[in-house]
């Protein structure tokens, strides 16, 4: 294929979208509300993944003294807890800053601490995980471990949100893997037939061009290429709707995020591709090659 070839298939390309500019605009408009509906999962789905993952990195493990434990010891499980694989942070909490917080939290009802003879509290540690070893089976492995070890009362990790956390969390992703491939395979069917649509319309421009000798991939690219044009120009009509339910959403929902670019890259690039391969899944039929 020669430079004159490629630019008539550029200029036949632009020329097919300004003659049916109508029939190419309504085309656009149900592929970009398609694409909507796919787009809002997305951010839902990262949204929601984005709280999932925060909360995991808040859990802690807090490693409890005995009463009365010598510094020595004390900061012997400090080292050793700061030794340990995954650990990235190991924070001493002693009892007074323990119950000024338990203070705090209380707030208007703080007064009921003043009835206590003691600070019943225990000296800790608070000990920070690193975001890859964030698992059930690494805080019970190392709650076990360290119980053993002199001068510790016990370890606490937040055991009950692991046993039922991390079912909710596995249960959330296989629903919405299930929900998302549905709802791409409906966008992906819309937007093909409406592709199709488009194109039986010039069932006889393109038989015409058949009968003059024109080669099949010689018909099929204009096609093409208005295929992608018209899946990226609706991938960015999604978008901007998207961003318009997203600068109202977020003004009564605080902390919700958009898209990154990167993410708004891909998908218009795969709309793109989406929008190519259904006129290309269509002219194989017209030209049955």
């Amino acid at each position: 294929m020669n430079l004159k070839q490629i630019r008539y298939i550029i200029d036949e390309s632009m020329l097919m979208l300004k003659r049916r500019r109508g029939a190419n605009i309504i085309s656009i408009i149900i592929m970009g509300l398609s694409l909507l509906i796919l787009v809002i999962f997305l951010l839902v789905t990262i949204n929601i993944a984005g709280v999932i993952s925060q909360a995991s990195e808040e859990l802690r493990v807090y490693v409890y003294l005995d009463d009365g434990v010598p510094k020595g010891i004390s900061r012997d499980i400090q080292f050793r807890l700061l030794g340990m694989k995954g650990v990235e942070e190991v924070i001493y909490i002693s009892r007074q800053e323990a119950l000024s917080s338990f203070s705090q939290t209380l707030g208007e009802d703080s007064d009921i601490l003043e009835a206590l003879e003691k600070n019943p509290l225990p000296d800790a540690y608070r000990v920070k995980v690193k975001s890859d070893y964030i698992k059930g089976e690494f805080f019970e492995g190392v709650a076990q471990q360290v119980e053993e070890w002199e001068g510790v009362e016990e370890v606490r990790y937040g055991r009950r949100w692991f046993e039922r956390g991390e079912k909710l969390v596995k249960g959330f992703y296989l629903t919405d893997l299930f929900l998302g491939l549905i709802i791409f395979l409906s966008g992906v069917f819309v937007i093909s037939n409406t592709v199709r649509l488009t194109i039986l319309h010039r069932q006889r421009a393109i038989d015409v061009m058949k009968l003059v000798g024109a080669t099949n991939a010689y018909i099929q690219v204009p096609f093409v290429i208005e295929g992608a044009l018209q899946g990226i120009v609706a991938s960015l009509l999604a978008t901007g709707l998207l961003a318009v339910l997203y600068v109202f959403t977020s003004r009564y929902i605080a902390g919700i995020s958009f898209l990154r670019i990167e993410a708004i890259l891909v998908f218009v690039t795969f709309c793109a591709l989406l929008g190519a391969l259904g006129s290309y899944t269509a002219m194989r039929r017209f030209l049955k090659i």
